[in-house]
């Protein structure tokens, strides 16, 4: 896990694909948006005291000669028990737009409107581009596989989840069996690509005299195949447990030639924040390495240092057959809560504090007691019943600056 690399931050994201006939185009929009975007307002009534938001979520195309041709608009109404950031951050609203158009090239603007804060989102840079020179009638489509002939969207702008099996759904007048495919990951920081696997065979599925049907309802959109005249649906299945986090390039080759480039990237959609910084996922580890490891896995250069951290990490790794690190996964979900819980006006990353350093170790205590007597020292009890651990903290300053002060 390469920590410099976060593509799971976007509130909003919304992918096109284009899918031609002879005579037109079928642009298909879907978009997700995490609840996060949205104000969440309480109504306490009689029936319910849920939070309720509501917005506008709108696509206009918009010709090569600057004229509006189509537009679409979807409301949003959207209700949670729980209106916490944390917790909206974990749901999404998900449909689409579709089109019908004359071949040609479109700009896509994209709108997300907020009603009760009036926050806007607008992305006017996207554009459909009609395929050519090729047999291919659509470009790559990343879904998840769910039954013989029905897929889901990973809906992520063109992305696929981190750690997780994947295929590419594609259309063409003809019927390919069979490609070649290589596979790079791109770095950020320089034109470099790393070679993952080159020049591979591989077997695609094909339906023959088929298309894709769409179909959205709030929580996934899915597609289809069913029978119909003068396309093919092809299934192409990615092996995609063992790719890391980031930036990656496809490109897949067929027997009579014919050549297509995808780009897409894979998320981690929970991963910690303290994984976004190469220096903030190292200092928590002083906890649980010797202090000559700490202090080797601290030199060097950024890239040494990159590689020195996988290197710890790996060795942790109980299930070394996917990318998925569940070890370090839940030592940074208690460096995120530690962190914000524990950090004072002496210390701002709570993490290193002492009760941040048990919190890390031992995760969440069975229970919490604070002790708070008008003339003696404030004192935190933590129990750990499985593990028959009390740890005691005080804080002599009383200004939340809590020390270790016994540990039974």
């Amino acid at each position: 896990m390469i920590v410099r690399e976060q593509t799971a931050g976007q509130a909003i994201t919304f992918e096109q694909y284009v899918i031609q006939t002879d005579s037109t185009l079928q642009v298909i929009i879907p978009f997700r948006i995490r609840y996060d975007f949205f104000v969440f307002t309480r109504t306490v009534t009689e029936q319910s005291s849920a939070y309720s938001a509501h917005g506008e979520v709108s696509v206009e195309l918009i010709d090569s000669t600057g004229s509006s041709v189509a537009r679409k608009i979807r409301q949003i109404d959207l209700t949670a028990d729980d209106n916490t950031s944390s917790a909206l951050k974990a749901d999404f609203v998900q449909h689409l737009f579709s089109f019908q158009l004359p071949h040609g090239k479109y700009t896509i603007v994209f709108k997300a409107d907020d009603k009760e804060s009036r926050r806007q989102f607008v992305d006017d840079r996207k554009y459909t581009v009609l395929p050519s020179g090729t047999a291919l009638q659509s470009g790559l489509i990343p879904v998840e596989h769910v039954l013989d002939s029905s897929f889901v969207l990973f809906n992520l702008g063109g992305d696929v989840l981190f750690s997780r099996n994947f295929s590419f759904l594609f259309l063409s007048a003809k019927q390919y069996t069979a490609a070649r495919y290589s596979l790079f990951k791109v770095q950020l920081d320089d034109e470099e690509k790393e070679s993952i696997e080159s020049d591979i065979p591989v077997s695609i599925k094909v339906f023959g005299a088929s298309i894709l049907d769409t179909h959205a309802n709030g929580q996934s959109v899915a597609l289809t195949v069913r029978p119909g005249d003068g396309s093919n649906v092809h299934i192409l299945q990615m092996d995609g447990q063992q790719l890391r986090q980031g930036r990656y390039e496809l490109v897949l080759s067929f027997p009579d030639s014919t050549k297509i480039t995808a780009h897409f990237g894979a998320r981690w959609l929970d991963m910690p924040l303290t994984l976004t910084d190469l220096d903030a996922a190292i200092e928590p580890l002083q906890f649980i390495m010797t202090k000559a490891d700490y202090t080797e896995l601290r030199r060097g250069g950024r890239t040494a240092r990159i590689t020195k951290f996988e290197e710890f990490w790996k060795k942790k790794d109980t299930t070394p057959a996917t990318a998925y690190n569940e070890v370090m996964h839940e030592c940074y979900r208690r460096a995120d809560f530690a962190f914000a819980a524990f950090r004072t006006l002496k210390e701002m990353n709570g993490a290193v504090t002492d009760r941040g350093r048990i919190y890390l170790l031992y995760g969440k205590p069975s229970t919490t007691e604070r002790q708070l007597a008008p003339n003696g020292v404030p004192k935190e009890i933590w129990k750990y019943n499985s593990l028959t651990k009390i740890f005691t903290f005080e804080d002599p300053s009383k200004q939340g600056n809590y020390k270790l002060a016994e540990n039974k």
